[in-house]
């Protein structure tokens, strides 16, 4: 299942980010995008492991760059999270290709894949959220919400290197 999903993600990703800059009528960009998700795809099948790190980079630069000049925020922050599951699941099935025949394959990636889509379900639920809804915070308020942010990573990622073991 993970070597369908890291072949489809990229290319769902490209498919996302190309079709909103289309319809802001910057067609040119759509199409080096879709060029480039060309060679991202080709850089995984023949698994050039700088390939997973830069459609990573590029996805997320030029879904910064269109929230800039005004693409749909509909198509960029999909492709933005497909594109770090795309990255995620590339380096998770090199690491696969590298276990022993005695650990359970079918078990590590149904764990990995179950967890990946808990946070993606939530990074997409917030994403949207956040679209919907608009307050302007103070910047006390920031702070305070930064540092109780960083400290609920941290405690979910204690839990789960806890879980793992």
């Amino acid at each position: 299942m993970t070597r369908f999903l890291r072949l489809v993600c990229p290319i769902l990703s490209i498919a996302l980010l190309a079709a909103g800059y289309f319809f802001s009528g910057l067609g040119w960009f759509a199409l080096g995008l879709l060029v480039f998700g060309i060679f991202w795809i080709i850089g995984l099948t023949l698994r050039l492991d700088y390939f997973q790190l830069l459609g990573l980079f590029v996805a997320f630069g030029m879904a910064a760059v269109g929230f800039f000049i005004n693409v749909l925020p509909a198509f960029l922050i999909p492709a933005a999270l497909l594109a770090l599951l795309a990255w995620d699941l590339a380096e998770f099935h090199i690491r696969l290709c590298l276990a022993s025949p005695d650990d359970e394959i079918g078990l590590l990636e149904k764990r990995h894949l179950s967890r990946l889509f808990a946070i993606a379900l939530v990074a997409g639920g917030l994403s949207a959220f956040g679209l919907k809804v608009h307050f302007k915070p103070s910047f006390e308020w920031l702070v305070i919400l930064m540092f109780f942010t960083v400290w609920g990573i941290g405690r979910m990622v204690n839990w789960l290197l806890k879980q793992g073991s």
